[in-house]
């Protein structure tokens, strides 16, 4: 899997300032946002009297502070690793053989994963107000529908001229084998325009899929196949594929322009 070098989320520098008040640090990352600040003063004797710090004792309190302050980022970072809504499912990652997810049922049937439910329900309610129309398509499937798809795909293929071996390459770039689909975890929806329903590259010229790659990341989902990436997540450039990540990780990757397999390698790096 290829290592992605630019991503700076989590990535932080130290920045410094020795001050006549006392010593000033923060960790900030690569665009200045702070994730934490701290103050340390020496002060003795009457109010109001501060002691100068020297240069070595400025360092060795920088050293400690910083130290204690990347232990607690690295944490942090573990937690989010371990985090079910960033469960990375692809071709070389298999969902685990006691995955378990509770379902929601959406008004057309589809189900979905209870946990994204509401933001679902809010992003469709957002584009309709845009005035999109959007139709899912598809959303949580069995390991028997998905097994099941494979074999359509493979069988139209081998319809269309291309031997058993062909047919089936051609096949696993844009469905994947059972026990290794996104949307057996049920983080996942297809979806399209009511006026153009087909899953192919037209999709991406329609109203609705255009508002929804602008917008799906307020709502915690990202675009999870983009184009450029096909190397990274192993499929065909699909505009119309949304898997929920959550708010917080859809934001950044977003921003950063990233898939879900670059931003867990991004995290990763950071323990």
């Amino acid at each position: 899997m290829r290592k992605w070098k630019k991503l700076g989320i989590g990535m932080a520098m130290i920045a410094v300032c020795i001050a006549g008040n006392g010593i000033y640090y923060g960790i900030e990352n690569y665009k200045g946002q702070q994730f934490e600040t701290a103050r340390t003063k020496n002060e003795t004797g009457k109010q109001g009297s501060i002691t100068q710090v020297t240069e070595q004792n400025a360092t060795e309190v920088v050293t400690s502070e910083r130290n204690t302050t990347e232990d607690a980022m690295a944490k942090v970072l573990e937690e989010r690793r371990k985090n079910p809504l960033l469960l990375l499912v692809n071709k070389d990652h298999a969902l685990p053989a006691d995955y378990e997810v509770s379902l929601a049922t959406l008004n057309d049937g589809h189900q979905v994963a209870e946990v994204i439910y509401d933001d679902l329900m809010d992003m469709l309610s957002a584009a309709k107000e845009a005035g999109c129309s959007v139709v899912v398509a598809s959303a949580y499937r069995t390991e028997d529908r998905q097994e099941q798809l494979l074999k359509q795909e493979i069988r139209k293929n081998m319809w269309n001229g291309m031997n058993e071996e062909e047919a089936e390459a051609d096949a696993l770039l844009t469905v994947a084998p059972y026990g290794y689909s996104e949307h057996e975890t049920g983080y996942t929806v297809d979806l399209v325009d009511v006026n153009n329903q087909m899953l192919d590259d037209t999709q991406e010229t329609t109203t609705a899929n255009i508002w929804l790659r602008r917008n799906c990341w307020k709502y915690g989902f990202v675009m999870r196949y983009p184009k450029g990436k096909e190397d990274i997540t192993g499929y065909s450039y699909e505009s119309w594929h949304f898997r929920y990540v959550g708010k917080e990780a859809a934001k950044e990757m977003t921003v950063e322009h990233v898939t879900l397999e670059e931003y867990l390698n991004a995290l990763a790096q950071r323990k």
